[in-house]
Parts: C-alpha cells; sequence; structure tokens
C-alpha cells in the first residue's frame, strides 16, 4: 500500500487529515484528544484483526485436521463393508 497523510492543526485547534494513494479521504478532529483516541482505535481495530485472523487460522486448521480424520475413518470403514 502506498499513500501519504497530511495531518496538520489549525488556528483553531482543530486536527486536520489528508489520505492520498491507496488510501484516499479527509478527516477533521475537535481537537489533539479526539485524534489521538482516533489513533487507539486504528491501533485496537489492527490488533484485533490480527487475533480474528490467527483465530480463522486455527479453525481453519483445526477443520482440515478433522477432514483428514474424517476421510480416513471413511475410508476405513468402506474398506470394512467390503469384506462383508
Amino acid at each position: 500500500m502506498d499513500f501519504h497523510a497530511d495531518i496538520y492543526e489549525s488556528d483553531d485547534g482543530r486536527i486536520h487529515m489528508a489520505l492520498r494513494g491507496d488510501a484516499v479521504g479527509t478527516a477533521e478532529f475537535a481537537d489533539l484528544e479526539v485524534f489521538a483516541q482516533f489513533v487507539a482505535r486504528c491501533q485496537e481495530y489492527i490488533e484485533n484483526s490480527r487475533h480474528a485472523k490467527r483465530i480463522m487460522e486455527s479453525l481453519d486448521e483445526h477443520d482440515r485436521l478433522s477432514g483428514n480424520i474424517t476421510s480416513d475413518a471413511s475410508s476405513d470403514t468402506s474398506d470394512d463393508q467390503g469384506d462383508h
């Protein structure tokens, strides 16, 4: 991802952010405290997304392993049925 962020404080204390490139948009924050809260929420989102990705990968691995066990059991069962 390639983007540029211009962030500046205006005379009235508002924080302005302009994004260009792969991320595009503008935002205006009431003050530095609100901007800091925004940054903290972005960090939380990133951490939660990473955590969610790890959980999904773990579930996918569990499903994959369960699928292998099930297919092995199915092949054993079909062999047993062929012997009868």
